[in-house]
């Protein structure tokens, strides 16, 4: 009979049996937010494709669908694996990561004042940043046990490494990542058992440094003064604020129909990125948007499940990792619209218009499924282990 060990130690590929045991509900309701962002996507940009690409509608679409077959691709490939192997990869990922981060900061493309990509903003190492710290950060605090609540093997190395990585992040400069990468990391210290004296007094300081540096960078600033300004007066907005506002308004209940908004005509700035959740809005209204953040927030239980259900530590902390990552954007992104915080350009995902966003988030989700699928094979064997 088999033995915990011998289950334990499963070889990396795994049996073809074995491969279709993962999460359905996840899947299905990943499907049914791509189906959307899809959709939205190509209302948001067939106009930008007529005017800036030749009269070619499909320009945008079509690249879109292009990073969303290599994401499918990527999701078969990763579910040939035991995603543990992830372990031995985490290293020379981060490493060559963070090399991307340097080179985007000398020959990076400058697009509205900031240097995030290469080749037209085609390829953002910010957005691999995020997948690569998350899988870094687990691997190395499942390795370190209760010795994370000591600071010389804790707190000084693990903020080390989330001070690097941000850092680099910040200097294109794009605080909207380097908040999101420090909250994710922040939230796998505390869940990994880090002393809670540590983590208040490192979120504290942290939450200092990025004021700091809010009002050191003059948009950052701006962004700031005219959140706080929203506040006072409503009806002293910003400009993309009202525009959103509008949208949703124009929207109302049941929207104007699909293809049939105007604000992303011109008026709602980045509308096809930052602002699809307003286009959606306009477009589908008040139903459209509740149907995104319901399965937004479906696709977070189940991987909070998944994380809860994980046989180890690495498998919990990767799976908590990438779903709050997904949770933490959808919700920076929606609260910006909505003027709840100040404006960040930082993407929905599944909705946004980006092939480096949507590609790095349909790898996170082919390991979310990985990890579902060993944890469905780990309880299906947990009759067999207590009987051994």
């Amino acid at each position: 009979m088999a033995s915990v060990n011998v289950i334990r130690k499963r070889t990396a590929r795994v049996h073809p049996a074995l491969k279709l045991q993962f999460d359905y509900w996840m899947l299905l309701i990943m499907a049914g937010l791509l189906i959307l962002g899809m959709l939205i996507v190509y209302s948001s940009t067939f106009w930008l494709g007529i005017e800036a690409k030749d009269g070619d509608a499909l320009y945008y679409i079509r690249r879109q669908f292009v990073a969303f077959l290599l994401g499918g691709l990527g999701i078969i490939f990763i579910m040939q694996f035991d995603y543990h192997i992830l372990r031995r990869f985490s290293v020379p990922v981060l490493i060559i990561t963070l090399l991307g981060l340097i080179v985007v900061l000398f020959f990076g493309e400058a697009i509205f004042g900031a240097r995030r990509g290469i080749s037209g903003g085609s390829y953002q190492p910010s957005e691999i940043a995020k997948l690569a710290t998350f899988i870094y950060i687990a691997h190395w605090l499942s390795s370190k046990g209760d010795r994370i609540k000591d600071v010389t093997y804790g707190l000084i190395p693990f903020s080390v490494i989330t001070g690097v990585v941000c850092s680099l992040i910040i200097l294109q400069p794009d605080l909207g990542t380097s908040a999101l990468i420090a909250m994710v990391s922040f939230t796998l210290f505390f869940v990994a058992g880090a002393d809670w004296r540590q983590f208040m007094a490192t979120g504290a300081l942290g939450g200092s440094v990025f004021f700091v540096l809010i009002k050191s960078f003059p948009h950052a600033a701006a962004r700031l003064a005219e959140y706080l300004q929203t506040l006072k007066d409503p009806s002293l907005a910003g400009w993309q604020v009202r525009q959103a506002f509008v949208a949703l308004g124009r929207g109302g209940v049941s929207g104007v129909g699909l293809g049939a908004g105007i604000q992303k005509y011109g008026a709602l700035p980045a509308a096809h990125t930052d602002g699809v959740f307003a286009i959606l809005g306009e477009e589908l209204g008040l139903f459209g948007t509740m149907i995104c953040i319901i399965l937004l927030a479906l696709l977070v239980w189940r991987g909070l499940l998944t994380a809860w259900r994980a046989r180890d530590s690495f498998g919990g902390l990767l799976a908590l990792g990438i779903t709050c990552w997904i949770g933490y954007q959808s919700l920076m992104n929606i609260a910006v619209i909505t003027a709840v915080m100040p404006f960040t350009g930082i993407p929905l995902p599944f909705m946004s218009y980006g092939g480096s966003s949507l590609l790095i988030t349909l790898l996170g989700m082919g390991i979310l499924l990985n990890i579902s699928r060993d944890a469905a094979i780990t309880q299906r064997d947990q009759p067999q282990r207590n009987k051994d």
